[in-house]
């Protein structure tokens, strides 16, 4: 359940998206109530400690410490005040996106832990709302779903589809308080993967890629 505005609520501001790469960070991220939190927060605009425990089934002194974790590490904010000595959190940033390629190996390791713990994530909710999904409405049933494709091209012409995808998603993105949302919205997960349908080839870069036999 979203939080109350009210009156003293400031409005959210425009967030930007933000690359993380250092071990801290990646480490604080990858635990899973504050990755779950991240998620909830996303999907409701602001969340209290007392909410948030609603959502993620931890108590609220737990919530309230990661809470406050999250904010030592700029990934969320105080969002004006609430009720009594509630304090509701927002987004600093739009998304949140791992560096690639650290010099530094606990930097390198944590990135890993904090990939794999995200797309564990995202496999679950895919299972679940497949067991799910012939109860939403045919509408929805139509909109969802896998979709495959296999693109052939080279990793610059692939570096600027993603880019393409990206702008197609941003006007759609820039809802993060529920006032700008339409009415009738669903919090659709649209969760790309790329990867290649083969090892990398021991002869060099410029060898051919063969599958596997």
């Amino acid at each position: 359940m979203p939080a109350d505005p009210g009156p003293d609520r400031e409005p959210p501001p425009s967030r930007p998206t933000r690359t993380i790469g250092d071990a801290r960070s990646l480490q604080a991220l990858a635990h899973p109530t504050r990755l779950a939190l991240m998620e909830a927060i996303a999907l409701s605009g602001t969340l209290t400690a007392t909410q948030a425990s609603e959502v993620v089934g931890e108590s609220p002194t737990a919530c309230a410490y990661h809470l406050r974790v999250l904010g030592r590490l700029d990934l969320i904010e105080e969002a004006g005040r609430g009720p009594g000595r509630e304090r509701p959190w927002r987004l600093v940033q739009s998304s949140v996106s791992i560096a690639e390629d650290s010099d530094d190996p606990a930097a390198e390791q944590a990135a890993r832990a904090l990939s794999t713990a995200v797309i564990e994530r995202f496999i679950a909710r895919i299972r679940a709302f497949e067991l799910a999904r012939a109860g939403f409405p045919e509408d929805v049933r139509a909109v969802t779903g896998a979709y495959q494709s296999i693109v052939f091209a080279t990793p610059a012409e692939m570096a600027r589809l993603r880019e393409q995808l990206s702008a197609l998603l941003e006007p759609y993105l820039n809802r993060a308080d529920p006032a700008q949302r339409p009415a009738g919205y669903q919090p659709f997960e649209l969760v790309t993967f790329t990867h290649v349908l083969n090892r990398p080839q021991t002869g060099g870069h410029d060898a051919p890629a063969t599958p596997d036999p």
